[in-house]
């Protein structure tokens, strides 16, 4: 899809914005240096300075991707404080040094420009991460805060009387008859937005971090970690007061805080899909921060001690040297915090290696390894596929990479790693890493068909034997046992036959041998009954499961059966059978129930038993007992599984769900 022209716009505005912003911040440095030494203004603060470059550089780097997002240009309101530092020393040179064409613009600006910051506190924390406010309320509370800094600033533009960089510096515009309310309005502003707001902004951010879930809750809490560093920081700078620079250096930590917790939260979580943008340029902007920090200082402080020496120069060099020897270092360092372990090859397999050992069962453990890799290497997507098993985390992106899977010279599978982004290509430690995860994959999957066709072999062994059971029972309940039944009664008639005719001796034999075929007929009986239930060919399996919920007062049993429950296998007719009766057995006799409630239907191929009462439930710490470890058994034996559930508002549901089909 071709860009939007509007956002290309936007795109290369807030780039434009950001870049001047920061030139005007360097170029100030050694202005403010050249000033300083010839006229007395206020000292140039290198919290000044981080809020200057930092919040517009991460602003900009936001909205390259997002040109649309409201919080990016809300950050991106900070690259006026450069052109306001750079102006007000202008003005301040023609006040105070000699004359220059234009300044009175510079003074102008020098009494507003440092009020656009006042509304990033308070603001940012309703409008990330996302550019909207959580709600309608919260929406016209950021139209209320932007109003009040909107009116400050407005203010501020017509109050008469000197600046920050100097008491001399006035503003041009100023109308003295309006000093006094025009005063009012900027202070009644300043104390709306940066107090009432910057507090409201920190109840939306936890109430909206509290509703969150998932990663927005995580980038929200990353932001919360900023706030929290940011607030430490100022309040710290507020009440310490043992010296000027611990007080300066406090500040500036706390301006670094915010904006960089937005960058780790977008570099963790693909908040604005900008990782292959950032992720080279946060070291590269850390070690150039650290030596734009040495020189700022070196000019700063030093500068004061000195005045025209060179000792910051050698400070500068030593900066330099130490970014060039701690370049790995750092990178390693930032590699860790911003993207895990994943850019470790080793350190992902033996992490996923630990989350699978936990599993009982091959299927189980190749589920903890797809979940645990999507984790490792913070990608939106991870599936194996094979051809008996299928195991996905995440959501299909928009593409992927794909390694093989093979154990034992057998092709099993493929191992599916979703790219973070369109067009992304895994780094090699990555890839080495999915190399690796894949064979352990393989040999799961090749574990799991073992277990598969051993439980399939077993189904398979138990529905033949169910069928033979069945026919073994019809044969001998219709065939054998009627034969010996007319025997014995044959022998009885010849017995009584030969009394009459007078040969006792031999009638009390053929009693004899009436009495062990009779024998002989019970224990048949008994072994026709113990191969399956008699009810289940007397009644088929529909009459069978309402035969087990009839005659009870307390519970009150209901039952809705299926008329496709009458055709299924023997093995299953069983399996249902055996697992009801247990089943309502136990919800009459423990718990307690008002209703009880048996459903049996076929669906797409499986049959499903549900068998559900209103009871007390199940113990917060139940143990499986000889029933339920029973019931459990007869489902896997026929390939299905059984589960217990707890109902809402209160009872217990066991549900057992058997393939029809091998």
């Amino acid at each position: 899809m071709k860009p939007d022209p509007g956002d290309r716009a936007l795109v290369l505005a807030a780039r434009t914005a950001a870049a001047a912003g920061v030139l005007s911040c360097v170029a100030v440095i050694p202005l403010h240096r050249w000033t300083a030494a010839r006229a007395e203004i206020t000292d140039l603060y290198l919290a000044d300075l981080v809020l200057g470059t930092v919040w517009p550089a991460v602003g900009a780097l936001v909205a390259s991707r997002r040109p649309r997002n409201r919080a990016a240009w809300l950050l991106l309101l900070t690259s006026v404080i450069g052109p306001y530092l750079l102006l007000s020393h202008y003005a301040a040179i023609d006040a105070l040094i000699r004359p220059l064409p234009g300044a009175a613009f510079g003074a102008w600006v020098a009494a507003w420009g440092f009020i656009p910051y006042w509304l990033c506190v308070p603001l940012l924390p309703v409008l990330f991460p996302d550019g909207h406010a959580p709600s309608r309320r919260w929406g016209l509370f950021a139209k209320a805060i932007a109003t009040a800094g909107g009116c400050a600033a407005l203010a501020a533009m017509f109050h008469p009387g000197g600046t920050d960089i100097s008491p001399r510096v006035v503003n041009p515009l100023g109308v003295e008859s309006l000093a006094v309310p025009l005063g009012l309005v900027t202070m009644a502003g300043s104390y709306v937005t940066l107090l009432i707001g910057t507090l409201g902004g920190v109840a939306c951010l936890v109430g909206r971090g509290r509703r969150a879930t998932g990663v927005e809750r995580d980038q929200l809490q990353w932001l919360m970690l900023g706030g929290l560093v940011m607030g430490v920081s100022l309040g710290f700078a507020g009440l310490y007061s043992a010296g000027e620079h611990t007080t300066e250096i406090a500040l500036s930590v706390g301006l670094f805080a915010l904006p960089a917790s937005i960058v780790v939260a977008v570099l963790r979580h693909r908040l604005f899909d900008i990782e292959a943008v950032l992720g080279r340029s946060v070291v590269y902007t850390l070690l150039c921060g650290f030596v734009l920090a040495v020189y700022a200082m070196a000019v700063m402080w030093l500068g004061r001690l000195a005045v025209g020496s060179g000792i910051g120069y050698p400070l500068v060099g030593a900066a330099a040297v130490a970014v060039a020897a701690g370049h790995g270092t750092v990178t390693r360092w930032v590699e860790l915090l911003l993207f895990g372990h994943r850019r470790d090859p080793y350190a992902v397999v033996s992490r996923v290696g630990r989350q699978v050992a936990p599993a009982s069962e091959p299927v189980e453990a190749l589920q903890r390894l797809v979940g645990a890799l999507r984790r490792e290497l913070e990608v939106p997507y991870v599936a194996f596929t094979g051809p008996a098993t299928e195991v996905v985390s995440g959501e299909p992106p928009h593409g992927w990479h794909t390694v093989p899977c093979s154990a034992l010279g057998q092709d099993l599978g493929e191992l599916h790693v979703g790219l973070r982004h369109p067009g992304e290509r895994l780094l090699p430690q990555e890839r080495e890493a999915v190399a690796e995860v894949a064979g352990r994959a393989a040999a799961l999957a090749y574990a799991a068909g073992l277990v598969q066709d051993v439980a399939a072999s077993r189904a398979r062994i138990v529905a033949a034997r169910e069928e033979e059971r069945r026919r073994l029972r019809a044969d001998l309940h219709d065939g054998l046992g009627p034969v010996l039944a007319g025997t014995a009664h044959q022998l009885d008639a010849l017995a009584r036959r030969l009394g009459r005719a007078g040969h006792e001796e031999w009638a009390a034999q053929l009693r004899g041998q009436r009495d062990r075929v009779k024998a002989a007929v019970g224990d048949l009986r008994t072994v026709v009954q113990g191969l399956r239930p008699p009810v289940l060919d007397q009644l088929g399996l529909p009459g069978a499961l309402r035969e087990l919920v009839s005659g009870y007062e307390t519970p009150a049993c209901s039952h809705l059966i299926a008329p496709e429950c009458a055709e299924v296998p023997a093995a299953v007719e069983v399996a249902a059978y055996r697992i009801a009766a247990e089943a309502v057995n136990n919800g009459v006799r423990h718990s307690a129930a008002g209703s009880l409630r048996l459903l049996a239907e076929v669906v797409e191929g499986l049959f499903v038993l549900t068998v559900e009462d209103n009871g007390c439930g199940l113990p917060a710490r139940a143990r499986a007992g000889v029933g339920l470890r029973s019931m459990r058994e007869r489902a896997e034996e026929v390939g299905g599984r059984l589960d217990l559930l707890p109902v809402p508002g209160g009872g217990t549901m066991v549900r057992a769900v058997l393939p029809l089909k091998e």
